[in-house]
């Protein structure tokens, strides 16, 4: 009789159960980190060194202004892109600015402490890196408030916290391929009318032996 109405005082929760993820997509250890679910430990490698001419992500797309990288290729951790980050979100709220990150930090470095002896393979995980070619755009920012003037000291503030040399630009600049600018193809230009309105001694001698009597007595037989 007790254990009756024990069993129909007691609520079934099942019925009210609402359907949970059984495994919530966590990031491993940093908020930059891919969402991998193998860490796999990689090689050093090295920074890729654009040699066919590729542009592919050194020009503006998102924002207004950009932070690209202008010396040699670095490797970047994501703790000191985060460090950049906090920096540009801390001018970006009070305008309402957007920030844009370009990067993906998806290299697994892997660190062995000092006067460690040789071999038993690589060491434990210790952060995520990635790989900056030269040219690449790094952060980008815009807004309807945003004044360049704001995103430039942003950014300066940004790249101190950054390895390696950056430039400010717009969307409006050129491309970056290696340590060069690609320079606007220029409008062709009619050297012979420039040579008119600016005319040499040789070239008055050329258009003064056109003119009728000279072409006429000139002394050369016809």
């Amino acid at each position: 009789m007790f254990g009756l109405i024990n069993q129909l005082a007691k609520p079934n929760f099942a019925q009210f159960s609402v359907g949970l993820p059984t495994r919530l997509g966590k990031r491993f250890s940093h908020e930059l980190a891919p969402r991998f679910k193998h860490v796999g430990k990689k090689h050093k490698g090295r920074i890729t060194v654009r040699t066919g001419g590729s542009i592919k992500g050194s020009t503006v797309k998102f924002g207004d202004y950009g932070l690209r990288l202008k010396s040699v290729g670095v490797r970047m951790d994501a703790n000191q892109l985060k460090e950049a980050d906090n920096v540009i979100m801390r001018m970006m709220r009070p305008v309402g600015g957007k920030l844009w990150r370009r990067l993906c930090t998806n290299i697994a470095v892997c660190t062995k402490g000092n006067e460690t002896r040789m071999g038993k393979g690589k060491g434990p995980f210790d952060y995520w890196a990635v790989r900056v070619p030269t040219g690449k755009i790094v952060f980008e920012v815009g807004g309807e408030n945003l004044h360049e003037q704001t995103a430039k000291d942003a950014f300066r503030k940004a790249a101190a916290k950054l390895p390696g040399v950056f430039e400010f630009v717009k969307k409006s600049d050129t491309p970056r391929v290696g340590l060069h600018d690609v320079q606007k193809p220029k409008s062709p230009v009619n050297e012979l009318e420039k040579l008119k309105q600016n005319p040499t001694k040789e070239f008055l001698n050329v258009l003064k032996s056109k003119q009728r009597e000279y072409v006429l007595y000139n002394g050369r037989k016809r």
